[in-house]
């Protein structure tokens, strides 16, 4: 059973497609909330050989866009260890500062990451949980100006990127937890204040 952290912590979950906005969304909350403790989810990949990872068929490339590439188990306990106060050397933490947003009395945790909503025992420990989408041209446009280590290569995201996008996507529709968001749209920032004004007293 997940430990209820909900009387010190405000935990907020960015997920979503390839290039859909979800660091920008991330640091520009970090920017904005205090105290506030940040997770990548891309942090957590394991190396370019480990045994964990599968090749895409036909393609000499590593499957990069599917959960077992990543060491969710280990992201899971450094956010755990952070919000017991034993260990946050993992993450990206900002302190208070002027002008800052604030709940009196909580911190604010945000991970961010393509799957990270996909995986349930991060999932179950945010309070907010956001989804960017985008339509297949408007990713593919995104993505060829994104450089990678290690770089896609020709079929890359045809053949693996997108299509476990949707298979990600599709088990996220049916969480009714989630709010969707339209990464074409510049409000996103704005949505997350306003489900946070109702969470509590946000004061600078």
């Amino acid at each position: 059973m997940t430990k209820n952290y909900s009387d010190k912590w405000i935990v907020i979950g960015i997920s979503g497609v390839t290039c859909g906005g979800k660091t920008t969304l991330a640091c520009n909350l970090k920017d904005m909330l205090t105290p506030v403790y940040l997770f990548h989810q891309d942090q957590y990949f394991y190396p370019d050989d480990s045994p964990h990872h599968v090749k895409c068929e036909g393609l000499e490339h590593n499957n990069y866009d599917i959960l077992s590439s990543l060491d969710m188990e280990q992201m899971h306990k450094d956010i755990i260890s952070t919000m017991e106060g034993k260990d946050r050397s993992h993450t990206s933490s900002l302190e208070r500062r002027d002008g800052k947003l604030e709940v009196p009395g909580k911190s604010f945790l945000i991970v961010e990451g393509f799957t990270v909503l996909n995986y349930a025992p991060i999932n179950n420990l945010c309070n907010l949980r956001y989804y960017f989408v985008l339509e297949f041209a408007e990713c593919l446009l995104r993505r060829t100006h994104r450089l990678y280590d290690p770089p896609d290569v020709a079929g890359y995201f045809e053949q693996c990127v997108w299509p476990e996008h949707l298979k990600y996507k599709a088990a996220i529709e049916r969480d009714p937890r989630v709010s969707m968001l339209d990464g074409t749209q510049q409000d996103a920032v704005e949505i997350v204040t306003a489900d946070l004004q109702r969470l509590g007293a946000l004061r600078i």
